[in-house]
């Protein structure tokens, strides 16, 4: 039976329907696979973030082909472009909290298409650091599994 996906969303009840049927738990194809049961599930929540080369190696282990078709109507990148696309207007800029305080002592207001300082006075600089020295970055070390 053909199962058509077409958002990245569909594909995880896919997969635990498939291992369901294949009459395996998660414990039992994250052996197969070498991992550990909470990495397969980390997989199949969110396969959309998986490399296509581990989702292959599951896809082949429940005994699943992935087979690709053409569209009928392929799209085109102007198409695309045009979809994503609302407004070309740029948006106002956001003013800092320095600039709205000084906006309620003058009780002036800056304009939207300017937004610069010199339409609504002067702003404070922002605050300088207590030290000069800047602090050491603690590494972020995560334990994953290689597979």
């Amino acid at each position: 039976m053909d199962y058509p996906v077409k958002t990245p969303q569909q594909v995880r009840p896919l997969l635990v329907g498939f291992r369901k049927a294949a009459g395996l738990t998660q414990a039992q194809l994250a052996a197969r696979l070498g991992v550990t049961q909470q990495t397969y599930a980390q997989l199949e929540a969110k396969p959309e973030s998986a490399s296509l080369d581990r989702l292959y190696l599951v896809l082949k282990l429940l005994n699943v082909s992935l087979v690709l078709t053409q569209a009928s109507r392929p799209a085109t990148p102007d198409s695309l472009a045009a979809k994503h696309v609302k407004s070309a207007e740029r948006p106002a800029p956001v003013k800092r909290p320095a600039e709205i305080k000084s906006d309620i002592k003058s009780g002036t207001q800056g304009t939207a298409k300017t937004g610069t300082k010199q339409a609504i006075g002067h702003a404070k600089p922002p605050p300088k650091s207590r030290s000069s020295e800047p602090r050491p970055i603690a590494p972020v070390i995560k334990k994953r599994e290689s597979w």
